[in-house]
């Protein structure tokens, strides 16, 4: 199992791709600063959103999150 994202890396790859973080807040209807939640927590959508943004699975991202999914169906 790899380690997650830093969110410097996380920022950088979104930057890489011309979208930032705001953007996608405002694409999901969200307050400022709302999607930096996803940097110390789980939030589905918004993992989704930023991995969708940057052209990964959110399990390439955050795979300590996804790892835990793969043993509970096992």
């Amino acid at each position: 199992m790899g380690h997650d994202w830093s969110s410097k890396a996380i920022i950088t790859a979104l930057d890489k791709k011309g979208v930032s973080l705001r953007t996608l807040e405002q694409e999901l209807g969200l307050r400022a600063n709302s999607i930096r939640n996803v940097f110390y927590r789980r939030v589905n959508c918004y993992q989704e959103a930023i991995a969708q943004a940057i052209g990964v699975n959110p399990a390439v991202i955050w795979p300590s999150r996804y790892h835990r999914e793969k043993h509970k169906s096992a």
